[in-house]
């Protein structure tokens, strides 16, 4: 998150505040704003739209500086909302233990947050909010749109993200394309210096036929995680930067199709196929010097079974169809 004092070094394009003044309600005029427009901070993001860093001024699509920012860069950034630890510190100052995050999308639709809602170590709900009803749900979210983007691609997803004070982790759960599924999106941290009354921690499991674990496995989700300080690329050897997915297994695209060309190379080559000694068309003897997966004797054959099958498609469509008796009567007439 960016330092929202810098924000004043530069005038607003939303109410058109001066620099050094705050926002105010409205363009012409009125009271201070309660809080700083996002569109202010637009220098200290980067902008989708023509690619400028942090700190650049947007271009036009010939590389001239631009009148004016791009809109899409004057709206918040999913991972401009908060800090990771930002949003454990405010969830303790809430004196909450769990936050719960609804969300569904892919299928063709884009993803959407239906709740957002915070619970105490007694599962009394303390908060819920909607869809952009503040900075902090918009920060709890943020770790789905980390995950699946604009779920772009993506078959349909519903799920329940949860965010464990008491164990600091980020896990997800739910189904997608109609198979369950259970993930943890971060690595597990130190536990909340918060004083909680001693509750079972609430866990998201996988619920799916033949998933099933011992209760001491099921009991803590990231064990698979704990004690890992450092990741190894399985390509190079060199260690998996800071910020990747917990599961990336390398450290780079490069490395990532490396290694797959070596898998490729690895497999074993696939046996030829025996050649026809029969023409598939007019069944005469397959001459010598063809290719090996060669179907018929002659450019000739080759062109006439390609009609036939495009003839009987045509027929198909039709409601009398192409009979087994009229496929054999085109053959011997072109046998003639």
């Amino acid at each position: 998150m960016s330092d929202r004092r810098l924000w004043l070094e530069q005038p607003c394009p939303s109410c058109h505040a001066r620099s050094g003044l705050r926002c105010q309600t409205s363009r012409y005029g009125g009271k201070p704003s309660r809080v700083l427009h996002g569109a202010r901070g637009w220098r200290h993001r980067s902008c989708p739209s023509c690619k400028a860093q942090p700190g650049e001024l947007c271009r036009t699509p010939t590389g001239r500086q631009a009148g004016a920012p791009h809109t899409a860069r004057l709206s918040y950034g999913r991972r401009e909302l908060f800090a990771e630890e930002d949003v454990w510190r405010e969830l303790e100052r809430c004196g909450a233990t769990v936050a719960l995050v609804r969300f569904s999308g892919g299928g063709g639709r884009p993803g959407s947050i239906a709740a957002v809602t915070l619970k105490d170590a007694q599962e009394r709900e303390l908060a819920r909010w909607g869809r952009g009803a503040g900075k902090l749900p918009e920060a709890l979210a943020a770790p789905i749109w980390g995950r699946y983007a604009l779920f772009r691609g993506h078959p349909r997803i519903t799920g329940l993200l949860m965010w464990d004070v008491h164990e600091r982790q980020v896990v997800v759960a739910g189904e997608r394309g109609g198979q369950k599924f259970d993930e943890v999106l971060s690595p597990p941290r130190p536990p909340s210096r918060l004083t909680v009354m001693p509750t079972a921690p609430t866990t998201l499991r996988d619920t799916s036929p033949g998933s099933a674990a011992p209760a001491d496995r099921q009991s803590a989700l990231p064990a698979r995680d704990v004690g890992e300080v450092s990741r190894v690329c399985e390509h190079c050897g060199g260690s998996i930067p800071e910020g990747l997915r917990p599961e990336a297994r390398y450290c780079s695209k490069r490395c990532r199709q490396a290694a797959s060309r070596g898998r490729l190379k690895g497999q074993p080559p696939k046996p030829p196929s025996p050649p026809l000694q029969t023409c598939s068309w007019c069944g005469a003897r397959m001459p010598a010097g063809l290719r090996a997966e060669a179907r018929f004797c002659s450019k000739r054959c080759r062109q006439a079974s390609s009609r036939h099958t495009l003839r009987a498609r045509r027929r198909s469509t039709e409601p009398s169809g192409a009979t087994q008796k009229e496929a054999e009567r085109e053959r011997a007439e072109w046998l003639r």
